[in-house]
């Protein structure tokens, strides 16, 4: 696939930065909060043992190497319980955050997402290298599966592990490719969004938009491929700026529609104006009004 790398998503704090709790007013609904048990299993006792290709490489031919658990919609694999269980009740809150936030009841997979969390970081190294990631990559996600390195002591950046685990997530609701912006501006905004929503904090305390040069909404919405490294910044920033956009200023209810419109190969532009036009009659009316968004002087939060 052009899209997304292949299906693969790297994850690096030197382009996507660690972001703070939240960047814009939450949505009214917050996702209710149960605990989460990560129940600790052998190998040969876990509910879904079937594994793509780099979870097979990733679990080498040892299962026994790595200890296990599950919790209700993931499979772990860790070394350290203590990671293993504050990863597992992030992901299942982002999973149900992110289910209200598309508005869906239930996924399409019955099987379980697949985490594997690294501590040791000759093994993360010789693990990215059989993958061919760069190394400097903290984390890699892959359709269902989901790849991680805590260094031992220093833990997890927030905002980026939510990022990957957002993607993780969003292919069990959709596993067609989607658009370059669409995929990233998504991943970004539950990083902050469903974060804040977990812990109870007000979102408009993040940084916001921070000002600057938004991408070029055209380059942006028929992007295929990655920018130039100096550019990267600004695609993130805009993608998930529009994706806010989309969710905290216009009617909700219409964002899986244009998802799963885009993802059956709808253009991005054609879709927007097929679904939201009842507001912009126009293109260059769509532009406008996110252009107005993107104001220092407007209520960033998208009240």
């Amino acid at each position: 696939m052009t899209l997304l790398r292949l299906g693969i998503v790297a994850l690096a704090v030197a382009l996507v930065s660690h972001r703070a709790a939240g960047q814009a007013a939450p949505p009214a609904t917050r996702a209710a909060a149960p605990a989460v048990t990560l129940v600790e299993k052998p190998w040969e006792k876990l509910s879904h043992k079937k594994l793509m290709e780099f979870g097979e490489k990733a679990l080498g031919a040892d299962p026994h190497a790595w200890l296990h658990g599950e919790t209700e919609h993931f499979v772990f694999h860790f070394h350290e319980l203590g990671d293993a269980q504050k990863v597992g009740e992030l992901a299942e809150a982002y999973y149900r955050q992110i289910q209200i936030d598309l508005g869906v009841t239930q996924d399409r997979l019955a099987r379980k997402n697949h985490v594997f969390i690294y501590d040791d970081e000759e093994a993360w190294q010789q693990f990215v290298k059989i993958i061919r990631l760069d190394e400097w990559a903290m984390g890699v996600a892959r359709r269902t599966e989901l790849f991680l390195y805590s260094p031992r002591g220093r833990g997890f950046a927030v905002g980026s592990l939510g990022h990957e685990i957002t993607h993780c997530i969003f292919y069990r609701f959709e596993s067609n490719p989607i658009p370059l912006w669409l995929n990233e501006g998504f991943a970004e905004f539950e990083s902050g969004h469903a974060y804040a929503k977990f812990k109870g904090l007000d979102e408009r305390r993040g940084r916001g938009w921070g000002g600057g040069v938004p991408f070029p909404l055209k380059r942006l919405l028929t992007a295929v491929k990655y920018p130039k490294e100096e550019e990267i910044p600004r695609f993130y920033a805009t993608s998930e700026r529009l994706v806010r956009f989309l969710l905290t200023t216009q009617d909700r209810k219409k964002f899986l529609p244009f998802v799963e419109m885009v993802a059956k190969g709808a253009k991005s532009e054609d879709a927007l104006l097929f679904l939201y036009h009842d507001q912009f009659k126009s293109f260059a009316a769509f532009a406008d009004a996110f252009d107005k968004f993107n104001q220092p002087s407007a209520d960033k939060y998208g009240r």
